[in-house]
């Protein structure tokens, strides 16, 4: 059997070569040209051909032996909006962002890094195995929808996989651990975007407008009710609005107020759409109650719920078992964080698991999308070799 921990390992200063570029270059949602480059200029070197998906992301061909079937491994690109700290949880971090105002909070730094020496390492042995392996490099991961062109030139080019793979970074699970299960994974996100539209004044005088900010208030309460009125408590719901915008001034009403935020589910018929048709009435009533014009923006888009393959969650869990170190293989933890992923299974079936980074001797540990994020470089070979056997397992090469 192929020792793929040892191949990782001995790609592993290719990887965090990479993680580190990368992690020092980051690049904003939709915003990755520099990033892409670099991925193409690996895959230049290596010899893989490749598309460039406009607004997309990349696609890279591994063909092995002819004939067989298609797995696809996925790892997303992009950044956040987020100023790094010098130090991580411990201390000086081995490298910082040298862009102001941009991080790699997220771990796609590390996603990046290992999937491109995932696919080093299996182009290195493809006349190993028969069939094909599709390596998708995803840009806007972070709530930008980028994956719809991906998915768009998937089917417009006829370009199909019959299984795919991909994994998160995961700070609660110790480094070098896996996990996964079938069934859920992460939640769905329900967008939440309502422009207010009132008639704005005098703040001494506010009888003589009609107030967004009292509309606003009051939609907000009902929004938070939705939860305990509407939604079985069997279900998983979270509600958070964490954007408003509106107002110039303590004693001006203004005309209009935004609100911003997510709702996270699992179950498209008890949560999503009895949420979303609540969230309508009350936009509807509260909006003439207060002689305010409602726009609801957020009725479409967001992330559908991830919900793993059984089979080919099993498939992943037998394949941690033959590559990873014992002990490694755990269940993986259920979160209501979203993640683009499930999109892709709607060309063909996949699994997603969590890859632990945490690790106090260097400081890794804190929460995604906060400052003081980091993870273990050494958990990479994990995640590499949870790619790579992955891959092999299913083409049936392990």
């Amino acid at each position: 059997m192929i020792d793929v921990m040892s191949l990782a390992s001995q790609q592993f200063d290719y990887a965090v070569q990479a993680r580190r570029y990368v992690h020092t270059h980051p690049e904003l949602s939709g915003k990755e040209e520099n990033t892409v480059r670099f991925i193409c200029e690996k895959l230049d070197a290596e010899g893989i051909p490749y598309v460039n998906v406009p607004n997309g992301g990349v696609i890279a061909t591994i063909q092995g032996k002819e004939g067989g079937k298609t797995v696809m491994l996925r790892g997303d690109i992009d950044a956040l909006p987020i100023e790094e700290t010098d130090n991580n949880l411990k201390g000086p971090r081995v490298c910082k962002s040298e862009n102001p105002g941009v991080m790699h909070a997220c771990g796609h730094d590390a996603h990046t890094a290992m999937l491109l020496t995932a696919g080093k390492i299996l182009n290195q042995l493809k006349e190993q195995f028969t069939g094909t392996v599709l390596l998708n490099f995803e840009r806007g991961e972070e709530g930008g929808g980028n994956y719809a062109y991906l998915i768009d030139y998937y089917k417009k080019s006829g370009l199909k996989f019959d299984s795919c793979f991909g994994m998160h970074v995961e700070q609660k699970m110790d480094s070098g651990t896996f996990g996964i299960n079938p069934g859920p994974a992460n939640a769905g996100a329900m967008r939440i975007n309502l422009l207010i539209k009132g008639r704005g004044g005098h703040g001494s005088r506010p009888d003589l407008s009609h107030n967004p900010m009292d509309c606003m208030l009051n939609v907000l309460n009902q929004i938070q009710g939705i939860r305990m009125n509407t939604i079985s408590p069997f279900e998983q719901l979270t509600v958070t609005i964490c954007k408003i915008v509106g107002g110039t001034a303590a004693n001006i009403i203004p005309d209009e107020v935004e609100v911003f935020g997510t709702a996270r589910y699992f179950s498209e018929e008890k949560v999503r759409k009895p949420f979303m048709a609540q969230l309508q009435r009350i936009c509807d009533t509260a909006g003439a109650a207060y002689d305010c014009e409602i726009i609801n923006r957020g009725a479409t888009g967001g992330a559908m719920p991830l919900i793993n393959d059984e089979a080919c969650a099993l498939l992943a869990r037998d394949t941690a078992a033959k590559v990873l170190p014992a002990g490694s293989l755990c269940d993986m933890q259920v979160t209501m964080g979203s993640e683009s992923f499930g999109n892709y299974f709607e060309i063909g079936p996949g699994c997603y698991g969590n890859l632990g980074v945490r690790n106090p001797q260097v400081g890794s540990g804190a929460e995604i999308h906060n400052c003081y994020f980091d993870i273990d470089e050494e958990a990479m070979k994990t995640g590499i070799s949870m790619h790579v056997g992955y891959a092999l397992n299913f083409l049936k090469a392990l």
